[in-house]
């Protein structure tokens, strides 16, 4: 099976390989539920899969929390919720990637400049502004993906929140199509790239960086490194979607807080961290000197899947499509 991708500003990536994508992110573990009382969102739509020539695609960023970044498993109500979500996105044919992220403690901040990275290692205090997953969905509105968002339950811990983005890069990104899966066994890693004042406001970049970025993601995908990438657009394409003792509430962009948002992600395999950190330092990004990105990595599947009904279902359905699920939280 090929590695997934992410194209940005085009549907055709994944055209072609619809049901591989759903297949794979239809056991990933993102909650379900429903929209709170009042609130005006509707309801996503069910049914035939989208004219992928018509839709926009959007990143739903889940917010993190204290039980993610302490590793606390799910309880077996919660990842039947998880599963039962990502399945009816997938069902709604809308559903082009998805990953979870394993806490902050493994991870590590960069800041890039001159070829050289100054490092801070994890856990990160600032648990409400990290990410535990995401998901990537095609939709035909705003509102539709707003809609799906609204659906990520609180779980355990009575709240949650999920940022939606506008996928794509201003400029204009060529598809990042990975050739194969890479025979060696290595580790995902996802590496996050910081928004600035520039990329927040969308300031013009020279066509000759884009294209140094684009030859450059091509030939890493070629190698079997790079699996997937895409941009973010500005945050004030964007929304928050969050839901706290019951209650939902919508909070349309711009946001304030540039320096903690995404504008940006490569995901790749390495062999260890050190390597994802060497990858990290070397990549032509669009922007800086200097760039802040943050590096974490993407959970694959444990053992203590194997022990639940649950567990069991995601793993004949990873096995079913050749890839693995993630663990426990």
């Amino acid at each position: 099976m090929k590695p997934m991708t992410s194209a940005p500003n085009s549907r055709r990536s994944c055209a072609s390989k619809k049901h591989v994508c759903a297949r794979r992110c239809k056991s990933m573990p993102f909650p379900s539920g429903q929209p709170g009382a009042g609130t005006a969102l509707q309801a996503p739509r069910r049914g035939a899969a989208p004219n992928l020539e018509n839709t926009m695609r959007y990143m739903l960023l889940r917010r993190s929390d204290p039980a993610h970044e302490a590793g606390q498993p799910w309880s077996a109500s919660e990842r039947e919720a998880l599963a039962a979500y990502t399945g009816q996105m997938a069902e709604a044919g809308i559903l082009r990637d998805c990953e979870h992220f394993l806490p902050s403690a493994g991870g590590v901040r960069l800041a890039i400049a001159d070829g050289r990275a100054t490092q801070a290692a994890g856990p990160f205090p600032d648990t409400q502004e990290l990410i535990a997953g995401f998901a990537v969905i095609d939709v035909a509105t705003r509102d539709d993906a707003l809609a799906w968002a609204a659906r990520w339950p609180a779980g355990a811990a009575g709240a949650a929140e999920v940022e939606v983005r506008l996928s794509g890069c201003p400029g204009g990104c060529a598809n990042v199509q990975a050739d194969s899966e890479p025979d060696a066994a290595g580790r995902r890693f996802a590496i996050l790239l910081r928004s600035s004042k520039d990329l927040e406001n969308e300031t013009p970049v020279a066509r000759a960086r884009l294209d140094a970025l684009d030859q450059h993601n091509a030939a890493e995908a070629r190698a079997g490194v790079l699996l997937g990438a895409d941009g973010l657009r500005s945050s004030a394409f964007g929304a928050r979607v969050r839901l706290a003792s019951g209650k939902l509430t919508v909070v349309d962009g711009p946001f304030t807080e540039i320096k903690e948002m995404i504008a940006g992600y490569w995901l790749i395999r390495a062999p260890t961290l050190q390597d994802a950190i060497a990858w990290a330092t070397r990549n032509p990004y669009p922007v800086g000197p200097p760039v802040e990105v943050e590096i974490r990595q993407l959970a694959d599947i444990g053992a203590a899947d194997a022990v639940t009904p649950a567990g069991q279902r995601l793993s004949a359905h990873q096995s079913e499509a050749g890839v693995r699920a993630p663990p426990p939280r």
